[in-house]
């Protein structure tokens, strides 16, 4: 297949981890042939680890409706044979792979966390020289979930090319930390902090005290309740939280607050923190506003009056 650069999206990582995740599923249960099998959206959820959003916007991007259930669609179809072919062909050799990846690249990463992550990049090319039939047994024996900036920031999808894809230190590692068990992995704990109700409190020098948003993590962004505006928000705050702000002329830092916002989401999104943490963190924004909106009013001329 062609390598030439393409750039790789979140949504295109994304997509890429979920066809991954359907094969190792269709593995684990045995099947090396796309079997006749439909589904309603709860089991898609709990089989394949889609999540809501994924349901929302990807479900039609893998499965077909026929009379209210969903089955394989053909070009997932397509890509599933051949991964459960190469997958088919791979595992009787995988054991002896992983051994040769753990003596070569395994023994070279563990002495360069000892040397503080300082290595040899000759040396490091000749070990990855002399992978290239390994690395290939490896992927398709082991299907590794993989994290998402490794396809982003490098433009590549590994199944696009393997060998190409895997021609790099960071990509090594992963494999690396895959078969010790230290791998990434697919789950849905993200939809657990969604449509739960929060607070977010902040400061306002037009009324002199604090107003408390009601918030809710939606698989699209935030959605903010007031008493002056209510409504969607983009992840970044975009629309009814900012409107919120602007119209109580709250001094804010648009970029740094739209930065936090959506980090926050990214976080919850992939489930590691917990409702209480996410309420937390989302008051800690809450109170960086308020710092600010107090600072730009402390020392300002009663006459001037220009924040």
């Amino acid at each position: 297949m062609s390598t030439a650069w393409r750039e790789v999206t979140e949504e295109l990582a994304r997509s890429r981890n979920l066809r991954i995740m359907i094969a190792r599923v269709l593995a684990k249960q045995g099947y090396f042939d796309i079997p006749n099998v439909t589904y309603d959206i709860f089991e898609i959820g709990e089989r394949f680890c889609f999540s809501k959003r994924d349901i929302k916007y990807r479900v039609r991007d893998f499965f077909k409706q026929v009379e209210g259930r969903y089955t394989l669609n053909v070009k997932t179809s397509d890509f599933l044979q051949k991964a459960l072919l190469a997958h088919q062909k791979a595992r009787p050799l995988l054991k002896e792979a992983e051994v040769v990846f753990l003596k070569t690249f395994g023994r070279f990463s563990d002495g360069c966390k000892e040397a503080h992550y300082y290595f040899d990049y000759n040396q490091l090319n000749d070990i990855y020289g002399k992978l290239h039939d390994v690395i290939t047994v490896l992927h398709w024996g082991r299907l590794p979930i993989l994290n998402k900036y490794l396809m982003i920031n490098s433009s590549r999808i590994p199944e696009d090319n393997v060998i190409d894809f895997y021609d790099h230190y960071d990509m090594l590692y992963a494999m690396l930390k895959d078969i010790r068990g230290e791998g990434e992995c697919m789950t849905t704990k993200g939809d657990e902090t969604l449509d739960k109700k929060m607070t977010f409190s902040v400061y306002t020098r037009r009324w002199g005290h604090n107003d408390t948003y009601r918030v809710q993590r939606t698989v699209d962004g935030w959605n903010v309740g007031h008493i002056a505006i209510g409504g969607a928000c983009e992840k970044d705050g975009t629309r009814a939280l900012f409107q919120n702000l602007n119209h109580d002329s709250v001094f804010y830092p648009e970029d740094g607050i739209k930065y936090a916002m959506t980090e926050l989401w990214e976080q919850a999104d992939e489930g590691t923190l917990t409702l209480d943490e996410l309420q937390v963190r989302l008051q800690q924004i809450a109170d960086w506003i308020s710092m600010v909106e107090k600072a730009v009013g402390e020392g300002q001329p009663d006459w001037a009056r220009y924040y």
